[in-house]
């Protein structure tokens, strides 16, 4: 029988040896590649989230073309647990304190505005919903628009430059934030 070489498996110390990232990054490359089976072209977007107003809400809106719409994921975090309501908005501009200069709320043309009620409880910060009728990409698609968080399970979605109003959280929807740099690769 032939010894393993040192290190083969263990270092000579007798510690494990430490997870190679090379197998991490391929499958990190791969996932980052795939779409849903039913987008018809599409792929992802992602709206990273902001709080607005002085809020610290944080969190990201994951949204992709599936059969006869959108479906989106929204994680928040950094509010309190309660209802809150989130958002497409026409303009992809989050500049405003306030998310004012996301504009109004807005939907493709002949399809209803769709509001995504998140109902935060101590333990649970995301919710995926179905937005019939939006697309991800095209001239009534969702990219280059913003997505809102409003405060609250009802109320004015509309807002007024300079006034503190009920949006706590804005996000321009465009291409995903790649996760390699984050990683260091």
């Amino acid at each position: 029988m032939i010894a393993p070489a040192v290190g083969a498996g263990r270092r000579a110390r007798g510690r494990p040896r430490a997870p190679r990232l090379l197998p991490l990054l391929a499958v990190l490359v791969a996932l980052g590649g795939c779409q849903s089976p039913q987008a018809p072209g599409g792929g992802n977007v992602e709206a990273k989230l902001v709080g607005t107003t002085g809020s610290v809400a944080n969190g990201s809106a994951v949204l992709h073309d599936a059969r006869s719409g959108v479906d989106i994921a929204v994680w928040l975090g950094g509010i309190a647990p309660g209802r809150y309501r989130v958002v497409i908005h026409a303009s992809g501009n989050c500049s405003s304190p306030n998310a004012f200069s996301a504009g109004s709320p807005w939907a493709p043309p002949g399809v209803p505005l769709a509001v995504v009620v998140v109902d935060l409880g101590d333990d649970t910060r995301t919710v995926t919903e179905h937005l019939a009728g939006y697309r991800v990409q095209g001239p009534d698609g969702v990219t280059g628009r913003s997505v809102v968080v409003h405060a609250g399970g009802s109320g004015s979605l509309e807002a007024q430059p300079g006034v503190p109003n009920n949006r706590v959280a804005c996000g321009v929807i465009g291409t995903p934030e790649s996760i390699l740099p984050r990683l260091g690769l």
